[in-house]
């Protein structure tokens, strides 16, 4: 078993400025595949699009990549726009070291598994970034919202919608965008940025939130940089 990892690291062909984003941050889909000699060949496509926190360029990171045969990358095809990529996609093997029965000494439920981190916090960047996601939602559910978990897309902005409802029957909603890091890997400007856009979409919420195991990178660059709606007199 295997998945995608590391840091793309890219320079903007405006300002040429250097920056890295998680591969953990790209939308990843199987886009099809054909069979072959030595079994099916299996094509991905790994998206993310971004605005250049410097200049504001916008940048497509994208990458098709062939898994062929079975569990070995065969290829990678940059086909980014924007910036220039200084490198690729990597893949890491998974170790199974645990058999299906073997699941009843582990966590089996999102419940179960707050209660083991409140007994081991540090356990928090082991779980998936999926794992993280559904944690983040049953806090929320705990706390009397209303909770969707949506499916990973390209545009971002939203990982759960929460909604929460006043003793008027008045509902607010909440997006929440998670972001499972490493402790030293900081969340950018551009998270906030399009965390911050959707507010201005149409069916957009009243209140957005950043859920992340890290820290905001470089928060008053953030909040200079950030384009808030004039208040009037």
């Amino acid at each position: 078993m295997w998945n995608f990892c590391g840091d793309i690291e890219y320079e903007c062909h405006k300002c040429k400025i250097k920056n890295t984003m998680p591969i953990d941050d790209f939308s990843i889909e199987c886009t099809g595949g054909s069979e072959r000699s030595m079994g099916a060949e299996s094509i991905y496509e790994l998206i993310c699009e971004l605005s250049c926190a410097k200049c504001g360029n916008n940048i497509s990171l994208n990458f098709e990549a062939s898994e062929y045969p079975s569990e070995i990358l065969n290829f990678i095809i940059d086909n980014s726009t924007g910036a220039n990529t200084l490198n690729e996609p990597r893949i890491e093997y998974l170790q199974e070291f645990y058999q299906a029965d073997d699941l009843d000494l582990l966590w089996q439920s999102i419940p179960e598994l707050i209660t083991t981190l409140k007994s081991n916090p540090k356990l928090i960047r082991e779980i998936s970034p999926r794992e993280f996601e559904e944690l983040i939602a049953e806090i929320f559910r705990k706390k009397g919202f209303e909770v969707e978990l949506t499916k990973r897309t390209r545009d971002g902005g939203k990982d759960i919608i929460a909604i929460s409802t006043d003793q008027l029957g008045i509902k607010n909603k909440y997006f929440i965008e998670c972001k499972r890091y490493a402790e030293d890997n900081k969340v950018g400007v551009e998270v906030v940025r399009a965390l911050h856009g959707v507010k201005n979409m149409k069916e957009g919420p009243n209140k957005t939130v950043i859920a992340t195991t890290s820290f905001l990178r470089k928060t008053l660059e953030i909040l200079l940089t950030m384009k808030f709606p004039a208040v009037g007199t």
